[in-house]
C-alpha cells in the first residue's frame, strides 16, 4: 500500500514540476480587487505562514487584501512573551580555569561531562523553544520568515555546540527578519554561533580564513559565477579581527587588516561593513535574493524573467525586506495558477501547518521535534551550509511513510507515539537520552496541556451536511489543488457508508469523517502547497 502511495506521489511530482512551466504574463504587477477571492486568502496564509482554520481564512479575505498582508507582514511584540528555554546556569559562565588546574584528572573529566551534558540538554531546550513558537506564535508569518532565513543564513548545532549562541542568531534573525538586507547582513557576520560555525572568529590578519567570505558571496549574496577567487581573499581580509568574547561580538584592531583590497573592481582600505555596502551595489545580489525568496514563497524555478521583476522591486524598496514582501504578496505571479501547489511542503510546513489548520495544541514538543528529524528537516540543524536542498528531495519511500504518520498521530491526539518511533530509529532510546528528557522543563514537556484528537463535527459548519458537502469542505480546506475526481467519489463513498440515509449524529460518522481527513492528508495534493 505504500510503496504504491509513494509511486503514485512521485509521478505526480513530476506532473507537477511539468506543470510549472510559467504562463505568459505572470507579473509583480498587483491584483485587482476581484481577484482578492476566499481561495487566494487560504492561499496567502498558506504560503506566507502555516495555514490556518477556516474561520481564519474567511477573516483574512472579508478584511481585504490591504489588512491581509499587512498581517503577514506584523512583528512580534510584547503582547507575545512565550517561556524562555530553561538553558543551564552553569553555561552562561566560563569555566573557571584557576579552579580547573587544581582539580585531579578525574575531577576536570567530571566537571567537562557535567557541563557537556548541561550543553546538550539545553540545546535540546532551545530547539523545543523554537518549535513551540512555531506551532503557537500569533505571528506564524514572522516564525515562516525566520524558518527561511535559518535555511540561508545557515548554522548547526552540532558545530556551534553552543545552546546561548544558537538561541541568539534565532533571535537576531526574528529582530531583523523585515527589516533591511544590509542590516541582517551585517548582524550575521557579527553573529557569535555564526562566527563559530563558518570560523571567522579564527581569521586574523596573519593568517586570513576564507571560509566565512566564501559563503558570504557564494551562499549569502551574489551566486557562483559572480565573483572571483580575488574577491574572496580581499573579503576575507576586510573580516579580519572579528569575533566575540562572553558580552558578544568585538572587534580586535591588532588582528584586523587595514592595507588597500581590491574587492569586485573597486580598491580601497575596506573592511567588512564596507564589503557588504559594496556586494550590495551589484544587480546580482538583488537576483540571487529575488531568486530565493521567490523559491521559497511562490514557485520552485522561477523564470529569469520574474526573478528580474522582483530584483527591481528589492532594488527599488532599497533592500527593505517588508516592503519588498509587501509588493510579492500583492503581485500577480504570486497568485497566479501556475504558482498553485507547485511546492513541496517541507517537514516543518508540513507538520506546522496540520497543527494550525486543525488548530490542534503541539504538546509533545520533544516528540515532534524527533518527528521532524525522521522526515529530514533537524532544526537548528541543517545538512550543510547550503541549508536544506527541499523540494523533490523531501520525498523519498520512507519519508512519505513517516509524514503521513505523523499528520496522522497528531489528528488521533498522540504525537508522542511518531516521536518515540524516531527516537528508536535514530539510537536514541538511551539511558543517557531518557535521563536529559527527564530533567527537561515542563515547558519543553508539555507546551499547551492535554493532547487532544481532531473533532471534525466542532469543524464542519450548519450549512455542510451531506457527505458530498463534507468531502468538499475538507479539499477545499486542506487542499492547494483539486481532487482528481475519482478519488472525490471514492471518498464521498466512504463518508456515505453502507447503512443508508446519512446523518451527522448517527453513530460512527464522526470517526469515519476523521478518518476521511486522514486519508486527504496522505494524499499526493496534501504534500503540495
Amino acid at each position: 500500500m505504500i510503496s504504491r502511495i509513494a509511486a503514485f506521489f512521485l509521478t505526480t511530482m513530476a506532473f507537477a514540476s511539468a506543470a510549472a512551466q510559467v504562463s505568459p504574463g505572470i507579473s509583480m504587477k498587483p491584483i485587482s480587487e476581484a481577484e482578492w477571492t476566499r481561495d487566494a486568502a487560504a492561499h496567502l496564509l498558506r504560503r506566507a505562514a502555516f495555514g490556518g482554520t477556516p474561520e481564519q481564512v474567511e477573516r483574512l479575505h472579508l478584511g481585504g487584501l490591504d489588512a491581509a498582508v499587512a498581517s503577514m507582514l506584523q512583528r512580534s511584540g510584547d503582547d507575545y512573551t512565550p517561556p524562555q528555554p530553561a538553558i543551564d546556569p552553569i553555561l552562561r559562565e566560563p569555566a573557571d580555569r584557576a579552579t580547573l588546574r587544581v582539580l585531579s584528572e578525574d575531577e576536570r573529566r567530571e566537571q567537562q561531562q557535567k557541563r557537556q551534558m548541561a550543553e546538550r540538554r539545553s540545546i535540546e531546550e532551545v530547539r523545543l523553544w523554537w518549535l513551540d513558537r512555531l506551532a503557537h506564535s500569533p505571528y506564524p508569518a514572522e516564525e515562516k520568515l525566520v524558518l527561511f532565513w535559518h535555511g540561508h543564513f545557515t548554522s548547526g548545532v552540532r558545530e556551534v555546540r553552543n545552546a546561548i549562541f544558537m538561541k541568539e542568531q534565532n533571535e537576531m534573525l526574528r529582530s531583523k527578519a523585515l527589516g533591511n538586507f544590509r542590516d541582517l547582513l551585517i548582524a550575521v557576520s557579527k553573529d557569535r554561533a555564526m562566527l563559530v560555525y563558518l570560523d571567522n572568529a579564527r581569521n586574523v590578519k596573519r593568517s586570513p580564513n576564507e571560509n566565512y567570505a566564501r559563503e558570504l558571496l557564494e551562499l549569502f549574496t551574489l551566486g557562483l559565477g559572480n565573483y572571483s577567487e580575488g574577491d574572496v581573499k580581499a573579503a576575507a581580509r576586510a573580516f579580519t579581527g572579528w569575533g566575540f568574547d562572553q558580552d558578544g561580538f568585538v572587534f580586535r584592531r591588532d588582528q584586523h587588516d587595514f592595507d588597500e583590497k581590491s574587492f569586485l573592481g573597486r580598491k580601497g582600505r575596506w573592511d567588512g561593513d564596507e564589503v557588504i555596502d559594496i556586494i550590495l551595489t551589484r544587480n546580482e545580489c538583488s537576483q540571487f535574493l529575488s531568486r530565493k525568496l521567490l523559491s521559497f514563497y511562490v514557485r520552485p524555478d522561477p523564470p529569469r524573467s520574474l526573478v528580474n521583476a522582483f530584483a527591481v522591486v528589492i532594488r527599488r524598496n532599497k533592500y527593505d525586506i517588508r516592503a519588498s514582501l509587501d509588493a510579492l504578496f500583492r503581485s500577480q505571479a504570486f497568485y497566479h495558477a501556475d504558482s498553485l501547489g507547485c511546492l513541496i511542503k517541507s517537514p516543518t510546513e508540513l507538520l506546522i501547518g496540520a497543527v494550525r489548520q486543525f488548530e490542534l495544541p503541539l504538546v509533545d514538543l520533544f516528540g515532534a521535534e524527533r518527528a521532524l528529524a525522521g522526515m529530514g528537516q533537524e532544526l537548528m540543524q541543517p545538512p550543510n551550509v547550503k541549508g536544506w536542498d527541499g523540494g523533490e528531495k523531501w520525498i523519498n519511500t520512507a519519508t512519505l511513510f513517516n509524514r503521513y504518520n505523523v499528520v496522522s498521530s497528531l489528528l488521533r491526539g498522540d504525537t508522542s507515539a511518531a516521536g518515540r518511533r524516531f527516537r528508536a530509529q535514530a539510537g536514541e532510546d538511551n539511558d543517557e537520552q531518557t535521563g536529559a528528557m527527564k530533567t527537561m522543563s515542563a515547558q519543553s514537556r508539555i507546551a499547551a496541556g492535554k493532547p487532544v484528537a481532531y473533532d471534525p463535527l466542532k469543524s464542519l459548519r450548519g450549512a455542510v451536511t451531506t457527505p458530498e458537502q463534507i468531502v468538499d469542505f475538507y479539499v477545499r480546506h486542506l487542499l492547494a489543488t483539486s481532487l482528481p475526481s475519482i478519488k472525490r467519489e471514492q471518498l464521498i463513498d466512504y463518508v456515505r457508508g453502507s447503512g443508508g440515509e446519512f446523518s451527522l449524529s448517527a453513530p460512527g460518522t464522526a470517526e469515519r469523517i476523521r478518518t476521511l481527513v486522514q486519508l486527504l492528508t496522505a494524499t499526493p495534493e496534501y504534500q503540495l502547497n
